[in-house]
């Protein structure tokens, strides 16, 4: 194509969150004759702020302003598409597919829907408009395979159009430290504290009311750490509260959204994920690319990241096992080494942001193109083998 492809990226909002920042990474990593652009249909969030503030390619465009579906806002979006010169629309929540897919085929362009989490059952009117998309849109993506031979079989999707494509991570800037000691000075930490944390939003789903009574009952049991938690939402008050009631307020520290926040994972000994729900967490990935050992939660997305074997997994419905792999990885330097030995030799390897970049290159040239995807190459290297409908 002699002709920049132009990539429209949907969300209603950029919030900080894996596939945001995913987006802002690939944004710098397409390779020449390809530019993604980030679109906003009801806000632009701190993440589409931060872009905005740097001069980036990022939009705004309020079609959809509350949860009621905005037919005119489909239309209206499909003539700004046309007019922006867009190729294709990714689209990377519920409501951005419905939006985009819908205003992509209105417009006369192809439209990939991005499924960001794993695949569960959904209200009887969702998964009936969902299957209709699934037939205006010529790609979806999954983050596992598991994932992928769901939506196969209860969208009734073709097997040759929906491709596992993993997430992946900026490994230039998330890495392995110089200087860990040095690196926490210039955050205002102290450098020699043995340092848990984690990257999560303030929600329900990630289970932090399982962090604080996790670190209340390893305090209480002698442990000497500070416990770090970047990230934000609508729990902070009350977890605030829970924070003061166990008396783990100063050691346990909420540091709201940190941007950016690779410096904070590299300033951590031990990263930890106790969420009840994943799709592909890319907050441990970053972890795993700065090298740093993990625990996590024994749920599928979290198992399909580190292996079912991983020594740092922990069982949800015993909170005890997790108050004892925190005493363990803090006490036992034999057993940090041995999560950290799994993970480098026997945990999935972390794909590169780059190489994520080449693999959606080809599959917008193809959609583009009208092209087929049975032959596509994901990250690794290897065809895409064809999904079950069993």
């Amino acid at each position: 194509m002699s002709r920049t492809v132009k990539i429209a990226h949907l969300y209603l909002s950029m919030p900080v969150g894996g596939a945001e920042d995913l987006t802002v990474g690939l944004m710098s990593a397409m390779p020449p004759g390809f530019a993604i652009e980030p679109v906003c249909l009801r806000e632009l969030g701190v993440v589409g702020v931060e872009l905005q503030r740097a001069g980036g390619p990022v939009h705004l465009l309020p079609v959809a302003p509350t949860k009621r579906l905005n037919v005119p806002g489909i239309f209206r979006l499909a003539r700004w598409l046309r007019e922006q010169g867009f190729a294709a629309v990714h689209t990377q929540v519920y409501n951005a597919h419905v939006y985009g897919v819908l205003a992509a085929a209105r417009a006369g362009l192809p439209a990939v829907i991005h499924h960001q989490k794993t695949f569960r059952g959904m209200r009887w009117h969702r998964q009936l408009l969902m299957k209709w998309l699934t037939r205006l849109a010529p790609a979806q993506i999954t983050l596992s395979e598991q994932t992928r031979d769901d939506v196969v079989r209860e969208l009734s999707a073709g097997a040759g159009r929906v491709l596992v494509l993993p997430n992946a991570v900026d490994t230039a800037r998330f890495r392995p430290p110089d200087a860990r000691g040095v690196l926490r000075r210039s955050l205002g930490l102290d450098p020699d504290k043995f340092t848990f944390g984690t990257l999560a939003s303030l929600t329900a789903p990630k289970n932090h009311a399982a962090n604080l009574a996790m670190w209340g009952a390893a305090r209480a049991q002698g442990l000497d750490a500070n416990f770090l938690l970047c990230g934000e939402g609508v729990l902070r008050g009350e977890l605030d509260q829970t924070a003061a009631r166990l008396g783990i307020a100063g050691t346990f520290r909420f540091l709201g959204n940190q941007r950016p926040v690779h410096p904070w994972v590299q300033a951590m000994d031990v990263f930890v994920l106790c969420s009840m729900w994943e799709g592909q967490p890319l907050a441990i990935l970053q972890a795993l690319a700065c090298g740093l050992p993990v625990l996590a939660s024994r749920i599928e997305g979290n198992v399909a990241v580190l292996g079912a074997e991983h020594p740092g997994l922990f069982n949800l419905g015993q909170p005890d096992d997790y108050v004892a792999k925190a005493l363990a990885v803090r006490r036992d330097p034999a057993f940090r080494r041995a999560i950290v030995e799994f993970q480098q030799t026997r945990s999935p390897s972390v794909p590169s942001v780059l190489d994520c970049a080449r693999t959606l290159a080809e599959l917008y040239h193809r959609i583009v193109e009208r092209r087929e995807l049975d032959t596509l190459h994901l990250l690794g290297g290897e065809s895409r083998r064809p999904a079950t409908t069993a």
